[in-house]
This record gives structure tokens, C-alpha cells and sequence, in this order.
């Protein structure tokens, strides 16, 4: 049989440690978000996962805990599997709670920690073998290609999503420019909207045979140095300035060679079948927007676990639910920003699923407190998307209550 190409483990450990560390202060980011769901009297659910509650805060720093330690074990190298099987159930448990929760790199650090589940993360070097300087350890190179394809992955996905009418005006970019009274603020936007769709499109190919280059260390530094301190999105930059590191090993191979060693690596047959499965469904769900109804940007269908980021800026100009009951020939205004938290408010103004998920709510209370079936639910809203004019999200007279919500293609009550 066909040996694997077997390299020296370093670089993939450095990624390693660094990662399980840079997890812990987003553990602890995540968790009082998680706490303050018992402020809320409603959990915007992620589909066929209402089973995912914050049943307690026992639970929660319970799970908050495990996550931290296992990110702990995964960074120290000793028993890594089981640390990022640890971090992997118990961070992705805390960030499927609630929909408001969603971000891009919370899930990337999932995609992450499963990897190390499956792949020969054991072999790394451990802080054990530093201790007994053995650091000579090798590793097959297919370890460090998962990890090279994810990340590129992520980086031209976010680059396809750029491309549309408001990025390439330097939208939203140009708000924030302007909002923070930068110097030249639309030449600025129009810059860095620029600078960001050509960094995501070119360097996931780059990186494979040119990450030594100086036209490649300056623009990929800067780049996340600068969305570092710009931007407020955690440990992400951060995260992949390290991720550089696998780049370095990988360039150093024939690209042809290092996906032969994918199926020689992976000896063992549900481990590399899981893997084909797991980059088959990252290549083609992110492009589901392929297939959906224009204004993606606005209705937010297709939006979520596909890279989509930094894209929109939503401002809510008026936006208010209007609950009618007929058989009593009353209606009245709901000031929701009182049933649910601040962090689910600012998610509830743009996103329709969101919008819908209220407005079952608002039925189920009301038919409830007033003893009566037939009950509507009316969403007046007026919403700004990046430099456009406002208009309505939902159209404001349609019982949204009444209305089934469609993931994959139109809905009835939204403005198209």
C-alpha cells in the first residue's frame, strides 16, 4: 500500500494550541448571552431544533465549563480528541440555542473542533512532548488538508457573497466610514469593500503556493489586523493569522499529491466517508442563494451557515407588531422589545424567519389571555438596507400568523 506523505507535526500543533486557547475567551463571551434568555419569554429556535433550550443556568455553566475545558485539553495537546469532542458538543449546544446567537465564526469553530474529532489530532505534538523536547513528531500531510480546504472554503464563499450592487458601491462600508467620521470616508468604503472581495476571492488559492511571498504576508496581515481592531468580531482575525501556519507546510507539496494522500491518510472507511460528506455539504449548501428569490440581502432566506458576512446594514426607521381580534372587536400594539432581549431585538428588525416565529407567538399569547381562536397578527415595519430607502419588510396587511414560512422559496407575507 501507498505510504502517506508524512510531515513534521509543528505547524499543525502551533494551529492547534493556539486555537484551543483563542476558544476560551470566546466561550466566555457566548455563555452570558445564554443567561439572558431568562429575561426573554421567547427562544428563536433554529428549525427541527426546539429540543435546544437553555433549560437552566445550571446547565448553561455546566456547558460553559466543559466547553472552556475542553478547549483547555484540545490547546495542551493531552487527550485532544476527547477536548474537542467536549468542545464541539457543549459550545455548539450553547450557540444553537437561539438563532440570535448565530455568527460565522462561532460556526467555523464547530466545523473546526469536529475536524479535530475525526482527524489524527493524537499525533500532534502535546505540551508533554515539550516538556521531553520531543518535538520531532511527524503527521500525515492530509491533516493539514482538511484544514486548508475548510479555510479556503470560508474565505471564497465570503468573497462570492460580496459580489453584488451594494458592495461593489461600498456598501456598507461607507456608512461605517462615515458614521466613524473616518478621513475621506467613501473613497475609504469604496476601498476596503474592494480590498476585501479581491482578498477573499484570490487568497484561498494563494495561500496553497505563495503564503511566504511578501505580496502575500503584508495583504493577508493587514487584512486581519486591521478587521481586528476596526471590527468587533472576536478572535476571529485572530484565529487565522495562526491558520497561516498550515499554509507553510501544505506549499511546500504538489497539490496533486497532497489530495491523493486525502483517500491513503484516512485509512479507516466511516471516518473518510464522514469527511467526503462534510466538505461535500460545505462546497454545495452555502450556494443554495443559487436558487433563491432575488433581494437575498433583504428577506435574509439562505443567509445562515453560508459565509455570508460584514454584507448588510439594517436600520429599523418604524417597526411594530399589531395584534387584532376580531370576535372582540379590539386590537392593540405589542411593544415586543419588552418580551425578549436586546440581542434578539436587533436580530428581530431584519430577518423574517425571525418576524414569523413572533408572530406565533403573539397568537398562541393572545388566544391564551383572551380566550378566543381567531386571532391576527400584523408586522408595520419600515426598514433601511445599506444606503437604499426605507420600505416595508412585511407587507402590512397580511396575518402573518396565519402564513406557513417557506425556507426555500416565496413567502406570502414578505415584500419581496
Amino acid at each position: 500500500m501507498k505510504q502517506s506523505i508524512e510531515v513534521s507535526a509543528i505547524n499543525f500543533s502551533i494551529f492547534r494550541c493556539f486555537f484551543g486557547l483563542l476558544m476560551l475567551p470566546q466561550v466566555f463571551n457566548l455563555a452570558p448571552h445564554v443567561h439572558d434568555l431568562s429575561e426573554s419569554t421567547f427562544v428563536f429556535h433554529y428549525p427541527n431544533l426546539a429540543f435546544i433550550e437553555a433549560y437552566s443556568h445550571e446547565l448553561i455553566y455546566t456547558l460553559t465549563y466543559l466547553a472552556a475545558f475542553g478547549a483547555i485539553l484540545l490547546a495542551s495537546g493531552v487527550f485532544p480528541k476527547i477536548g474537542a469532542f467536549l468542545f464541539f458538543i457543549s459550545f455548539g449546544y450553547l450557540f444553537l440555542i437561539d438563532m440570535s446567537f448565530y455568527n460565522n465564526h462561532y460556526y467555523l469553530w464547530c466545523l473546526i473542533s469536529f475536524l479535530y474529532i475525526i482527524i489524527d489530532t493524537n499525533k500532534s505534538i502535546s505540551i508533554i512532548d515539550l516538556i521531553k523536547k520531543n518535538t520531532n513528531k511527524t503527521i500525515s500531510i492530509g491533516n493539514y488538508l482538511v484544514f486548508g480546504l475548510l479555510f479556503s472554503i470560508v474565505y471564497f464563499y465570503g468573497g462570492i457573497a460580496k459580489i453584488n450592487s451594494d458592495w461593489l458601491q461600498g456598501y456598507p462600508m461607507r456608512l461605517l466610514t462615515t458614521n466613524r467620521a473616518y478621513p475621506f470616508p467613501d473613497i475609504l468604503g469604496i476601498f476596503m469593500s474592494y480590498f476585501g472581495l479581491f482578498f477573499d476571492l484570490l487568497i484561498p488559492f494563494i495561500l496553497w503556493y505563495k503564503p511566504k511571498s511578501i505580496f502575500v504576508v503584508i495583504p493577508y496581515f493587514t487584512f486581519h489586523l486591521s478587521n481586528y481592531f476596526i471590527f468587533n468580531i472576536g478572535e476571529f482575525p485572530l484565529v487565522m493569522i495562526v491558520a497561516w501556519a498550515i499554509y507553510l507546510t501544505i506549499y511546500k507539496y504538489n497539490i496533486k499529491s497532497i489530495f491523493k494522500d486525502f483517500g491513503i491518510i484516512f485509512q479507516n472507511k466511516i471516518n473518510r466517508y464522514i469527511l467526503i460528506l462534510f466538505f461535500i455539504v460545505q462546497m454545495l449548501f452555502p450556494l443554495r442563494f443559487l436558487f433563491m428569490l432575488d433581494g437575498l440581502a433583504w428577506h435574509r432566506q439562505g443567509h445562515y451557515f453560508a459565509w455570508r458576512m460584514m454584507l448588510h446594514n439594517h436600520e429599523p426607521e418604524y417597526f411594530q407588531f399589531l395584534v387584532e381580534l376580531p370576535d372582540l372587536k379590539d386590537k392593540y400594539f405589542v411593544d415586543f422589545s419588552q418580551l425578549i432581549t436586546y440581542r434578539q431585538l436587533m436580530n428581530t428588525y431584519n430577518d423574517s424567519y425571525f418576524i414569523w416565529q413572533l408572530a406565533q407567538k403573539l397568537k398562541k399569547d393572545a388566544q391564551k389571555k383572551y380566550k378566543t381562536e381567531k386571532v391576527f397578527v400584523y408586522c408595520l415595519s419600515n426598514i433601511t438596507l445599506n444606503q437604499h430607502k426605507a420600505r416595508a419588510l412585511i407587507k402590512p396587511n397580511v396575518n402573518i400568523a396565519n402564513e406557513p414560512y417557506y425556507f426555500y422559496k416565496k413567502n406570502n407575507f414578505i415584500n419581496y
